[in-house]
């Protein structure tokens, strides 16, 4: 029932008696497929990230980085 996405959580609780949530909650560990999915999801947003080119501080002229570390392909 608790995996149900078309069952609220609370029904839930309440069918099973619990005073609160968080002990409905203790029945709930993740899957393994949802982890796998969390991990993956998390490298997507960093792999987007990354992708985003850095901005530099202000006082510091774009140039001058470039010829310190090199231009960013």
């Amino acid at each position: 029932m608790a995996r149900d996405p078309d069952l609220a959580l609370t029904d839930v609780q309440w069918v099973l008696g619990h005073a609160h949530l968080s002990t409905t909650q203790i029945y709930l560990p993740a899957g393994r497929d949802e982890i796998v999915e969390a991990v993956r999801a998390h490298h997507e947003r960093q792999a987007r990230l990354a992708q985003v080119p850095a901005v530099p501080a202000a006082g510091y002229r774009a140039q001058s980085l470039d010829d310190l570390f090199g231009v960013a392909q």
